[in-house]
């Protein structure tokens, strides 16, 4: 009995380039290992029961061979097989219970068999002479397994054991499972490495009640099991196993179940599950790490399961799950019966694992009536406890109402069918040939020769200094290094007018007072000698990666191109954009490899107009926007940027706008509009080619955009994105103009395609509700052209006593649960007719010499007011050219005072005389750090101009800056930083930002004390 445990080796932190190159290659847990030993084959039936044909020694032997045959086996890194120790099943299973088990080692066969009588025959149980041996192999292999994960020898596994776990209970086996093997690697790895946050993805086919009972009070597990019941018809036919029973106690609300009450489900109803209920959910809950119990008796052709999962669709769940924790995902094989199906959904997993990209799916059918319900009825539970619910509303109809009002998908046809030949057909349809390169890569130091004299945000620098960021990860020479060429006239003809391509070939030979004259003509446009040979180098390069992503040489690719492209018309430049380069690129690929469907995501912060344009009548070229708008006042300020444009005749539905509105949007904002819109759409139209206009503006940090987006969350959608079209993922420069925020932002992407781990979101929050809003109106616009649009409608009543029945805290939606933010009394309907009421009627844009005042935030005062803490803003209605008086402006630049803050006192002190009364407490308090050990020095000059005339110490981070009568750096700070506390250099008080008040409280006193110290030479009196 081998029990030694293998130790991590320990890494360092990064330092400077070279070494943060070396740390980031060695900081990337590498490898997938697999489990994979004889010693399970000899876990058998001895007596010819009906369950040990099932579960067979043949389950294993059809998996390896599969596994053989596609070459998988060999890129895993093997994991040996060992046993797991008494003490260590103890965590799980009682004394007595481990007793028995392994006294049947030592039992005759009739002694075996008359010990396997003794349970019920729906319980599923049965023993040979080694299968407690078994027991012990699988139990300490997947505890091994998943330290090595936790530990970053590993980047994930699986293990391919037998018998399985997840039905095993503390003192019974059940359905085929002696010990809880998941359950047993969770409470190890949660007591040796203190881990908080571990979720259980259980996708087979029986509810893994197992489970559920070990974890239903735990919060620090997070079960949730998608599974055939049947309205407890459905092995193993318990009542628990419905929506209802959702955890109890302090494990209340982690505990989800998805079941399933109709057989012949599939694909679409599988995704569904996953981009409505997991994932919200899973980002929320932010795991250290993932388990699968990985059984795959949903599959086609599976006798227990009687359901049509394709193999193909198991790499696509799998994709999902690895988005989570870090990529540290750990799979142990549970249910799945049909060796055919079996061996190629498993070797679809491991693929997945291995980091291959997934195999591309048809497109998705509308998801079948009773199992949208349980979904529905799912959320309905579960609501109370997870923020990222809240936004769907609760309806006061029976939960036995139907709601659907679609036509129905009948599931009964295709059960006539052959499975083996479906599956057969299926497998041969699938592309699983892995391109030579997995990223190919263009930039051209050329395309710097663009430049104006003048301060623009659209500068050279930009693609340089992501370049160079490229380089110092290590990512430039781990891509497939692509050299750009010119794009010739008629391949920009596939979307610009020849007259104006002329004209542009023509500025080439201007003076520069010719030049600023012809520039005068375009919105938004610098031209310069180099303008047209860069643009025709950004296309060209592009164009050179759909080239070899096409012909089979590259899975995906990263462009570093600039000008960028997305505003530009058929006619005429707009907004730094001269030729609409994903435009043409996807006609391009139309044209010459005869791709039928291409999806464009734009994420860039401006709507890509040009884009919309281009495409509005096209259904062959489905464009996706997501953009700030603020009721028509952010460039390009257009109307034709609002979700009711939906595309023209045979484009109608093609045309997807997202458009933000007055709130600041971050991570949880983008991801949602992904998991509620862009994923499920995306699935539904199987796109063959994915380009994603990246423009980074909505990047934290950036001067034109004003949002939060972090490069993490640019990760997270770069890999949602790469499960689509087998992997063929163009990511394309657009805009972003802060140069450290678009360099990390786009080596994150880089990285990302690479197949690199996706990178975990620090913040759990939800989408505020001005997003949710949003959401929704896109959501109405398109309803009508997507079968997948419908979750999005009024919840079931949960009862009392249904509620009640799960062993909870009864009436969840009485009472909710403090981890979920109180509903706002502002119904979504409220906030869409809000904003719009807020819409600003425009259809020109920013003129060009103010493109800077498109970045502030524009929300009236009354809305900020407005804003309670779940960001929800209520009604406004602003008046064109609102100007707000200095006077009315808070310290640092925020709105005006709230009301109460600033109280009259003309009774005391005359009629012109105010008193102004600093909030005791704030909430951002708690983000207040310690002194500097040198102190604070008020003379100190603003770092951004030098400036000393009125300077602020930021209280988080103490950067000194100028104030809003200066240069406004502390303000530009606040909304870059989120950095809301300043203490002022002039009169030492004390300013929050997102409060708009002065605040006073014993926790901001030493920093008062030191500014007093530095500035006056003494203590506060009374400071001491």
């Amino acid at each position: 009995m081998d029990e030694e445990r293998q130790k991590p080796d320990s890494s360092t932190e990064r330092s400077d380039q070279k070494q943060e190159v070396k740390e980031n290659e060695n900081s990337v847990p590498k490898g997938t290992g697999i489990v994979n030993d004889e010693m399970f084959l000899l876990h058998k039936c001895p007596f010819g029961s009906e369950h040990g044909k099932l579960e067979c020694p043949e389950r294993l032997n059809a998996i390896q061979k599969k596994l053989t045959e596609y070459g998988l086996l060999d890129r895993c890194i093997p994991v040996q097989a060992r046993l797991a120790t008494n003490e260590e099943l103890l965590i799980c299973h009682s004394q007595d219970y481990i007793y028995k088990i392994r006294s049947t080692a030592t039992m005759s066969q009739e002694q075996l068999k008359e010990y396997v009588d003794g349970f019920d025959d729906l319980e599923c149980v049965y023993i040979g002479k080694n299968t407690y041996e078994c027991a012990c192999l699988s139990a300490g292999s997947v505890i091994d397994l998943t330290t090595k994960v936790v530990k970053g020898e590993l980047r994930n596994g699986i293990a391919l054991v037998r018998p399985p776990g997840h039905h095993a209970q503390e003192s019974v086996p059940n359905g085929y499972c002696i010990f809880n093997n998941i359950a047993l690697a969770a409470r190890h790895v949660k007591q040796k490495f203190n881990l908080e946050r571990i979720l259980i993805v259980d996708f087979d086919v029986h509810h893994g009640q197992g489970l559920q009972q070990m974890f239903e009070d735990d919060p620090s597990v997070l079960y949730f099991s998608i599974h055939q019941y049947g309205h407890e018809t459905s092995w193993p036919n318990l009542i628990e196993s419905s929506c209802k029973y959702i955890g109890v106690g302090a494990g209340e609300g982690y505990n989800i179940n998805i079941p399933w009450n109709e057989i012949g489900l599939g694909d679409a109803e599988y995704l569904a599950a996953f981009q409505q209920v997991l994932l919200p959910v899973a980002y929320e809950y932010n795991p250290q790490l993932v388990f699968v119990a990985c059984g795959v008796d949903a599959s086609i052709g599976d006798p227990e399961g009687f359901m049509r999962v394709s193999p193909a669709c198991y790499a696509h769940l799998m994709s999902m799950i690895m988005g989570l924790a870090d990529g540290k995902v750990c799979c142990a094989l549970e249910g799945g019966y049909c060796l055919e199906s079996l061996s190629e959904s498993i070797s679809m997993v491991v693929r997945t694992l291995l980091g291959d990209l997934c195999p591309q799916l048809q497109p998705q059918k509308q998801v079948n009536k009773k199992s949208f319900d349980s979904i529905l009825e799912t959320i309905a539970n579960i609501k109370p406890f997870w923020k990222c619910f809240q936004h769907q509303d609760t309806s006061k109809v029976d939960v036995n109402i139907a709601v659907y009002t679609e036509k129905d998908v009948s599931v009964s046809s295709g059960f006539n069918e052959d499975p083996i030949k479906t599956l057969a057909n299926m497998m041969a349809e699938i592309q699983l040939t892995v391109p030579k390169y997995r990223t190919c890569l263009v930039y051209d130091d050329r395309m710097r020769l663009h430049h104006t004299v003048f301060n623009h945000p659209e500068r050279p620098e930009r693609v340089s200094w992501i370049f160079e960021k490229h380089e110092a990860l290590g990512l430039v020479e781990r891509c497939r290094r692509l050299p750009a060429r010119y794009a010739v006239h008629k391949e920009i003809e596939l979307c610009h007018n020849i007259d104006y391509i002329e004209t542009m070939e023509q500025t080439k030979s201007m003076s520069f007072r010719e030049l600023a004259k012809q520039q005068e003509n375009y919105d938004s446009i610098y031209l310069h000698p180099d303008t047209y040979a860069c643009a025709r180098l950004a296309l060209g390069g592009v164009l050179t990666i759909v080239d070899d992503v096409l012909t089979g040489k590259s899975v995906n690719g990263t462009a570093i191109v600039r000008p960028p492209g997305h505003h530009a018309e058929e006619k005429f430049a707009c907004g730094f954009c001269i030729f609409n380069t994903v435009a043409v690129a996807a006609k391009y690929a139309k044209q010459m490899y005869g791709v039928k469907r291409v999806l464009i995501v734009d994420w860039d912060i401006h709507h890509g107009n040009g884009t919309q344009n281009m495409f509005d009548k096209d259904p062959s070229v489905l464009y996706i926007s997501l953009h700030r708008y603020d009721g028509g006042a952010f460039f390009p300020a257009s109307s034709r940027a609002e979700p009711d444009k939906v595309g023209l005749d045979e484009g109608a539905g093609f045309n997807i706008n997202i458009a933000w509105n007055w709130a600041k949007m971050g991570d949880a904002e983008y991801l949602a509009a992904f998991q509620q819109i862009i994923m499920p759409v995306a699935y539904e139209y199987a796109p063959d080619l994915v380009f994603v206009s990246a423009g980074f503006d909505a990047a934290l940090g950036d001067p034109l955009g004003g949002y939060l987006v972090n490069p993490e969350c640019y990760g997270q959608m770069t890999h949602m994105l790469s499960s689509l079209a087998n992997g063929h993922v163009i990511v394309v420069l657009e805009g972003g103009y802060n140069l450290s925020s678009i360099s990390k932002s786009m080596a994150q992407c880089t990285q990302t395609l690479l197949g690199d781990p996706t990178p975990v979101l620090t913040s759990a929050k939800p989408a505020n509700m001005q997003a949710v809003a949003s959401i929704h109106s896109t959501i109405q616009c398109h309803k009508p052209y997507w079968k997948c649009l419908q979750f999005i409608r009024p919840l079931p009543v949960v009862t009392k006593d249904s509620q009640s029945e799960s062993g909870g805290s009864g009436d969840a939606t009485a009472k909710p649960s403090t981890r979920a933010s109180a509903a706002s009394s502002t119904s979504v309907d409220d906030l869409i007719q809000s904003t719009s009421e807020m819409s600003i009627s425009s259809n020109s844009a920013c003129p060009d010499e103010s493109f800077h005042s498109c970045s502030s935030d524009i929300q009236s005062p009354e809305a900020v007011k407005g804003r309670g803490s779940g960001d929800v803003f209520h009604k406004t209605q602003p008046t064109d050219n609102v100007k707000v008086s200095e006077d009315a402006i808070g310290a640092v630049g925020g709105v005006a005072q709230q009301p109460g803050t600033i109280g009259a006192l003309t009774d005391i002190l005359g009629e012109n005389m105010y008193a102004v009364v600093p909030l005791t407490w704030c909430p951002h308090l708690e983000g207040v750090t310690t002194l500097p050990e040198g102190g604070l020095h008020t003379d100190e000059p603003c770092f951004e101009c030098g400036d000393r005339k009125e300077n602020w110490v930021c209280l988080h981070c103490y950067m000194v800056l100028c104030g809003r009568y200066v240069e406004s750096h502390m303000v530009k700070h606040g909304v870059v930083s989120g950095h809301c506390l300043v203490l002022s250099y002039a009169d030492l008080s004390v300013w929050c930002y997102e409060c708009d008040s002065y605040v006073h409280n014993g926790i901001i006193i030493p920093m008062k004390r030191a500014a007093h110290i530095s500035k006056f030479g003494t203590d506060i009196p009374g400071g001491s």
